[in-house]
């Protein structure tokens, strides 16, 4: 390098720091282009270069007669551009390192650092950037290779650049084998027809290695849709997790070396898998990138080379990677092309046999349950606060025993509360325990629709025409459910359970008394839905399918936070009968998994029969409530009369609901249809409610229950209905 003042020594001169990647790259590509004067000089002294109008397009007697030739380059120039190299690679190592000092690491430098590359194939990664950032350097490689179509370096005329030794160049070629770390990380890539040999292969610099020579801060363009690099900054102490499970985390932490380390997640979306993640990538100072792998199936990108990118791009950034979703794919993930040091967080909600490990990998796999009771109190309290807006009624408690919510989903609710809050009261927001609890249900899992029906709750308690002990017994049903957080986390009593800690209601009692509109009622009270299962998408002729219907109905039910409603449910509970065949054997069996799966389940279940003695005894032995809903009598019977019909309804005055409920034993469920029935009777004569059209209706609902209207029953009104029945 010339001194820029004379009669100082170079190693006097104060070489000024890189100032960017950027500066650091175009001083590699100056040296690069001595390298390529260096090589043009001896190619033309040689006679290698065909100055004609044909050039590049045919091989000449003059070229063969070169190449054949020991003709000896004009040594003194090449000579002169060698120091010039020389003294341009310590220049440019001790701004490398004064840039360092200084804080400035380049990129280059750690490209170098990161891979493990030799110095060679750093140099092949500046060869390649060069055209990228420079088009005459297109011109310059077409004029070195002697054809105008190679526009990019090839194999050979790297190895040409840099080594003279024929035995040298042959050790410098194992840098493009596949296994390497040039092809194998993606750094470069050999184009052209495979069938050449590799010197006349060319290679091109992926574009996301030019992005980051320069200083990019961007994620790979092909894993933006479905990926992003975050920097953690939540701390253990944020951490809701069982105590157990918690520490396990913590101590994998140090299990294993600085090598790959894999941790499979598994648990329900929204169990804090991304949010433990990012908080052990803080506790271990590195970034994580978070990928989507169910977005990253739709995209164009092939998943092995979605896998790749993701693999480099942890490596360029010493990051971590979260891949959530981890059973959308067919993973298979290969240990040796994992960077040192980084964790991989496989997020799976299922059973992740669909993901190929090698026993190779040091791994470990941690359970995420849904939060207990005390966890989700505080996840509410959290999630209050953190929405910023006034919540003076917000019972914390309350929702956490009314929900069970995955920490992501409570932190949602919270957020949507304090949405509706700012909208519905802009002057004044504030958020009320019924916004977090409508926020809480639109949050919770509604994919249980697809199994089962979805019940209106539209009545209330005193719509329920009941004796008083049964009332008493359904607002016992409601205290149940209200204090189980006391009973089983204060006092202690989910210690001594194992299973057992949800709520299992039998109703039972006639057709029509009244025990779905109660099942309603009951999740009204508790603010609920409540679904109907629909036993004809359950109930499987196929050996098997029922309990595998039965197994996704209770998965989906688990973080549904509804009520089942398992409507005459004699076809399912019913007593299991003496194997005398096959189809008894399997019938047995469906009977005892669902008796497992109620006992495991934690929610409310609600059963009702006609014929109590139609279930089997095991499954009323683990009913915490068995309600009979009887046949109603005369004064219960008067009562449904008197409350069926609504205040709008126009009646006239001489309607005899005393004659009614004495003479006609019917339940509320017929009464109701005799009610809707005078109704329609009315309007179509555009006249109010009378006496007759409630006597018609009657006889119409006994003749559709099978009954001929009698004498007796109808008396006075016997020949009204002869004669219009």
């Amino acid at each position: 390098m010339h001194s820029a003042v004379d009669g100082l020594n170079e190693t006097e001169i104060a070489l000024p720091p890189f100032r960017d990647s950027a500066g650091h790259l175009l001083a590699e590509i100056g040296c690069l282009k001595l390298l390529l004067h260096r090589e043009i000089l001896s190619l033309r002294a040689r006679g290698h270069l065909v100055e004609n109008e044909f050039r590049g397009l045919y091989v000449g007697d003059e070229y063969v007669d070169a190449v054949l030739s020991d003709r000896k380059a004009d040594e003194p120039a090449r000579a002169a551009l060698t120091r010039r190299i020389h003294e341009e690679r310590e220049s440019i190592s001790a701004r490398v390192e004064s840039a360092a000092a200084g804080g400035v690491p380049c990129r280059l430098t750690e490209l170098e650092r990161i891979f493990a590359l030799a110095p060679f194939e750093t140099q092949t990664i500046v060869a390649c950037a060069a055209p990228e950032l420079d088009l005459r350097f297109e011109v310059l490689y077409s004029y070195a290779q002697n054809d105008v179509n190679r526009k990019r370096p090839t194999v050979d005329l790297l190895l040409r650049l840099h080594s003279a030794d024929p035995l040298d160049r042959m050790r410098m070629c194992a840098a493009f084998r596949p296994e390497n770390s040039l092809l194998r990380n993606g750094l470069v890539a050999l184009t052209g027809d495979p069938e050449q040999p590799l010197p006349a292969r060319a290679l091109r610099l992926d574009d996301r290695m030019v992005e980051y020579l320069l200083g990019g801060a961007g994620i790979d363009h092909r894993l933006r849709p479905f990926a992003e690099c975050i920097e953690p900054r939540t701390k253990l102490s944020d951490l809701l997790l069982p105590h157990p499970l918690k520490q396990d985390l913590v101590n994998a932490l140090a299990a294993f070396g600085d090598g790959p380390q894999l941790l499979l997640f598994r648990g329900a979306a929204g169990t804090g898998k991304q949010f433990t993640a990012e908080t052990l990538s803080h506790e271990t100072r590195r970034p994580l990138i978070v990928a989507d792998l169910r977005l990253a199936a739709a995209s164009a990108v092939a998943l092995p080379d979605i896998l790749a990118l993701l693999r480099r791009e942890a490596a360029l950034r010493e990051a971590n990677l979260f891949l959530a979703h981890g059973d959308a794919l067919q993973l298979h993930l290969d240990r040796d092309l994992f960077p040192r040091g980084c964790r991989i967080f496989l997020s799976v909600e299922s059973d992740a046999a669909s993901i190929h490990i090698p026993s190779g990998w040091p791994r470990l796999t941690f359970e995420f349950p849904l939060p207990e009771f005390e966890d989700r109190v505080r996840l509410w309290r959290r999630g209050i606060a953190d929405a910023a807006i006034p919540a003076p009624d917000a019972d914390a408690m309350g929702l956490a025993n009314q929900f069970v919510l995955t920490p992501g989903a409570i932190h949602r609710a919270c957020h949507a509360a304090a949405i509706e809050a700012r909208l519905r009261r802009p002057r004044d927001p504030w958020i009320s325990t019924a916004d977090l609890a409508a926020a809480a249900r639109a949050e919770s899992n509604h994919a249980l629709a697809r199994l089962a029906q979805k019940v209106d709750t539209v009545h209330e308690w005193q719509d329920l025409v009941l004796p008083s002990r049964a009332m008493q017994q359904l607002r016992e049903v409601v205290a149940s459910h209200k204090h189980r957080h006391l009973v089983y986390s204060g006092w202690g009593f989910d210690r001594r359970l194992a299973m057992g800690k949800g709520l299992n209601v039998l109703f039972h009692g006639p057709s029509g008394t009244g025990k779905t509109m109660a099942a309603g009622i009951l999740a009204r009270e508790l603010g609920l839905h409540i679904y109907k299962i629909d036993l004809s998408s359950v109930v499987s002729k196929y050996i098997g399918e029922t309990e595998k219907q039965l197994n996704q109905l209770f998965r989906e039910a688990r973080t549904s936070n509804a009520i089942l409603l398992f409507d005459e449910a004699d076809a399912l509970f019913g007593k299991r009968s003496e194997t005398r065949d096959a189809h008894d054997r399997y019938a047995n069996i469906e009977t005892a998994y669902l008796l497992q799966r109620i006992e495991e389940y934690e929610g409310i279940v609600i059963l009702t029969t006609n014929f109590r003695k139609n279930i089997d005894e095991a499954f009323s032995r683990r009913m915490q409530h068995v309600i009979e809903f009887p046949f109603p009598d005369v004064p219960q019977r008067l009562k449904i009369w008197t409350s069926i019909i609504p205040a709008g309804a126009s009646l006239d005055g001489d309607i005899d609901f005393t004659f009614l409920a004495r003479q006609f034993e019917l339940p509320g469920g017929s009464i109701r249809n005799i009610a809707l029935g005078a109704a329609f009777l009315a309007a179509d004569e555009g006249a109010p409610m009378r006496m007759e059209h409630f006597i018609l209706a009657s006889a119409r609902e006994m003749l559709k229950a099978g009954k001929l209207p009698s004498r007796s029953e109808f008396r006075e009104y016997f020949d009204l209905i002869h004669s219009n029945v």
